[in-house]
């Protein structure tokens, strides 16, 4: 009797086998943000832990620092951002996960910017040297995909929100103007405002799952 059921399983344990879910339980990412080093606005290094909580939901957290990767659009630029983030999976593949997810967002920085005016005692152009303080705390809600190879993990979303901002100049002495040209989008994120503002985030991630 016990050699029939030997033979029994031996034959049945193959289809078994073939029949599960052979994808690893991944459950934790880390990703570095591609997008963030060439922001010409808010340029960085930002990276991200993902944890999965279940098989529909996972919580992201990411931090990043204010520095310039990619030239030096920014004079003495430092400062720092936090974010977290609730994914919803809508669609889950083998090879990409669909999400919908609400992300809040802290970034703070500060840097250098130059003016120039003309002073009233010698009639010379001075250049003026002065910091701008920029906070802006925002809240979006993203669409997004995940995919994966392996260990590794392409993460790609797009959104919409409104953002808090405040821009603050200090020791400046000269009027700072504001853009000249249309799409001057560095000079226009300079001028100092306080308020709320539509707010459309992008982001692509490459990281490691495990």
């Amino acid at each position: 009797m016990l050699k029939h059921y030997l033979i029994l399983t031996v034959i049945i344990l193959p289809f078994f086998v073939a029949c599960q879910d052979t994808e690893p339980n991944y459950r934790n990412q880390l990703k570095l943000s591609g997008f963030r080093a060439i922001n010409i606005l808010n340029p960085g290094v930002e990276i991200s832990y993902e944890r999965l909580a279940g098989n529909k939901f996972s919580t992201q957290l990411s931090a990043g620092i204010a520095t310039n990767v990619i030239g030096k659009p920014f004079e003495k630029l430092h400062g720092f951002n936090i974010a977290l983030e609730e994914k919803y999976f809508v669609s889950k593949k083998s090879k990409s996960w669909k999400y919908m997810s609400f992300i809040l967002n802290h970034n703070n920085s500060k840097y250098q910017e130059k003016t120039s005016g003309i002073d009233p005692i010698t009639n010379l152009t001075i250049v003026d040297t002065f910091t701008i303080a920029r906070k802006t705390t925002s809240l979006a809600f993203n669409y997004g995909i995940q995919f994966y190879k392996k260990h590794l993990v392409l993460d790609i979303n797009l959104g919409a929100g409104l953002k808090y901002r405040t821009v603050k100049h200090y020791d400046r002495t000269f009027e700072y103007k504001g853009p000249r040209e249309p799409f001057d989008l560095h000079r226009a994120a300079n001028v100092e405002r306080k308020g709320i503002a539509f707010h459309l985030p992008i982001n692509l991630q490459l990281g490691y799952r495990f």
